[in-house]
C-alpha cells in the first residue's frame, strides 16, 4: 500500500477545516505537483476526473502519510467513499501518477477521483482550486 496522497481541494495547505489540520498533523508535505485531469466546481469543494489531454492539469500537493491504513480510513469516511456509505459514492480512492513541480514523477499515489456526472458542473480551467475561492 502506498503511503503517498495527492490532495487538490479542501485538504490543501491554507485551508483551516478540521480535516486539513488532521492531514497537516499526521502527514509530511513532500512537494507540489500536478495530475493529468480536469477539475470541476461541485459545491464548496472540487471534483476531479481523469483526462486524456496532456494540457489538462490539476494542481495540488503530495503528502506522505505517517500511518496510511488509519489515515486512509479516516479520509475515506471524510470523502464519503468508505464501505458504510451509499455506493456508488461521489468519490473513489484510486492510484494515479503525479508529476512533481521539480520534474520527478510519482507513479503510485492515492487520489480521490470524482465519480458522479460533471455534465452540469463548471470546469475550473486553471486546475487550481485554491485560486478559485476564498480560503475557509
Amino acid at each position: 500500500m502506498s503511503d503517498l496522497l495527492f490532495v487538490y481541494g479542501t485538504l490543501r495547505k491554507g485551508n483551516h477545516n478540521a480535516m486539513a489540520r488532521y492531514l497537516a498533523e499526521n502527514a509530511e508535505f513532500i512537494t507540489e505537483g500536478w495530475f493529468q485531469g480536469r477539475m470541476f466546481h461541485i459545491t464548496y469543494y472540487p471534483g476531479v476526473i481523469t483526462s486524456e489531454s496532456d494540457s489538462d492539469r490539476v494542481y495540488g500537493e503530495i503528502y506522505r502519510l505517517h500511518d496510511p491504513v488509519t489515515m486512509l480510513n479516516v479520509l475515506d469516511d471524510y470523502e464519503e467513499c468508505a464501505q458504510q456509505h451509499i455506493q456508488p459514492a461521489e468519490y473513489k480512492r484510486s492510484y494515479v501518477s503525479i508529476n512533481a513541480i521539480n520534474g520527478k514523477r510519482y507513479d503510485t499515489v492515492w487520489i480521490y477521483l470524482y465519480q458522479w456526472s460533471v455534465e452540469d458542473k463548471a470546469q475550473i480551467k486553471s486546475g487550481d482550486f485554491m485560486q478559485q475561492r476564498p480560503l475557509n
